[in-house]
């Protein structure tokens, strides 16, 4: 037996205490990928973590990091393997039967680029067929169907009977967004939400995410390349390599370690080097000034603060 599989085999699932006002609770979460074979790889190592509700939380790491293994465990399209996995305080993952139709109910994915996954005739019967699967009775669906799309922005009476193959690519995005929201989930999780889109389209969908995240409390865990946009919209960075947490902590304390964040080949975006320098020259600026906008009008302050 390997030693990762005797890790396995020791680490028995115990009751634990889950935190109040949690979204997603781990406790020496493992994975193995192809165990007791010579292929066998260690995905996840005693991975511990605590998320709230209401959170905006990246997760980044490069190819491999043990990232994208994490996030499809939170609606077990990965199941548990060993340790404590528990969504919302409700979902229990080390349950024998856990109630997977209410988790994938709460816990909304899309995947990266996920307008390759509509396929109706109609925007309509794409952004219901979740609610469809679900068992939400007929009469009920369209008006669901409209509040979701009108929260991502788009007209429901000019969208719903057009192709969702006729649509821009922002449109598609929305219109594939919306079929997770009609769910209602409580936590939203983004593979990588702005893939292949352009500035404008990038910066609508992270609004919108944002917006969800501030207006409705819904928990955005996005999985993220682009450190620019981890930078400006997450709260708090959770860092995986090699399959374990090595950094959590908010964007701009983590973008302070511009040697470490390089040696694990992730980019420090453009502001927060910008805002590292004014720092080592005296000038602080607020955490929260991370667009250039922002960061203009913090200079404009604290050079006016200086010549008066």
């Amino acid at each position: 037996m390997s030693r990762a599989d005797k890790k396995l085999k020791s680490q028995q699932t115990v009751a634990v205490e889950v935190p109040e006002n949690s979204a997603i609770f781990a406790q020496n979460l493992n994975f193995i990928y192809n165990p007791k074979s010579p292929f066998a790889k260690h995905a996840l190592i005693d991975v511990n973590l605590n998320i709230n509700q209401g959170e905006f939380v990246a997760i980044v790491g490069h190819t491999g990091s043990g990232k994208t293994t994490f996030v499809q465990h939170l609606n077990a399209l990965i199941r548990l393997q060993s340790g404590e996995l528990t969504i919302l305080g409700k979902y229990n993952l080390a349950a024998k039967k856990p109630d997977l139709k209410g988790l994938r109910q709460d816990v909304g994915m899309v995947f990266q680029y996920p307008e390759y996954q509509l396929f109706a005739d109609t925007v309509l019967d794409d952004v219901c067929f979740g609610l469809k699967n679900f068992g939400v009775e007929k009469d009920k669906r369209e008006g669901m169907a409209r509040e979701a799309l009108e929260l991502v922005g788009l007209d429901f009476d000019k969208i719903k009977s057009k192709s969702p193959f006729d649509l821009s690519g922002g449109e598609k995005r929305r219109v594939a967004l919306a079929g997770v929201l009609a769910m209602k989930p409580r936590i939203l999780v983004m593979d990588e939400p702005t893939a292949g889109l352009d500035p404008r389209g990038k910066r609508e969908i992270l609004s919108l995410v944002s917006e969800l995240n501030r207006t409705h409390g819904v928990t955005v865990i996005m999985v993220s390349h682009d450190m620019n946009e981890v930078y400006e919209n997450a709260r708090r960075v959770i860092v995986f390599r090699d399959g374990e947490i090595v950094f959590d902590t908010t964007p701009r304390e983590l973008f302070r370690l511009e040697d470490e964040i390089e040696s694990m080949n992730l980019e420090v975006p453009a502001m927060a080097k910008f805002a590292n320098v004014l720092e080592r020259q005296g000038y602080a600026i607020d955490e929260n000034c991370k667009t250039v906008e922002d960061v203009y009008e913090a200079v404009l302050k604290l050079k006016e603060a200086k010549n008066a």
